[in-house]
């Protein structure tokens, strides 16, 4: 399956554990909007779009819109998206270094890296932990 994988948003606020906000599309077929790049107790992940409701109970739930039905499924989407955000990070890295005067959220272009669009795929991501690593059960 072909994955390409776009940042939309980078998250700047060092207490958040959102880091970023991804969309997916797979063998150009389908698009996943919403995938949330977070910061857990075992690293960074890739969580899906969901929905947020309340149970009978009262207890407040959320259900999945999007979500991989296998173990591989899950892993490929996962690499894909933080293959994707270490990329902008280390353009966002380099740019900074590169602009004096300009605001570090432009890029050299002066385009605001929100807005860059920039398109990342699978076959350019560099090798990511597995799940297991992570500590990540399916």
């Amino acid at each position: 399956m072909k994955i390409a994988t776009r940042i939309d948003r980078m998250i700047d606020k060092p207490d958040s554990k959102l880091k970023a906000t991804a969309s997916v599309t797979l063998d150009g077929l389908f698009a996943v909007h919403g995938i949330r790049v977070v910061d857990t107790e075992k690293g960074l992940r890739a969580m899906m779009p969901s929905t947020k409701y309340e149970a009978k109970n009262g207890e407040t739930k959320y259900s999945d819109i999007f979500h991989a039905i296998t173990p591989e499924g899950y892993t490929a989407i996962n690499q894909a998206v933080l293959g994707a955000y270490n990329f902008r990070l280390e353009q966002a890295q380099k740019t900074e270094v590169e602009i004096t005067a300009a605001p570090a959220s432009a890029d050299s272009n002066g385009e605001s890296m929100e807005d860059s669009g920039a398109e990342f795929t699978d076959d350019d991501a560099p090798p990511l932990p597995s799940d297991e690593d992570l500590g990540v059960a399916m």
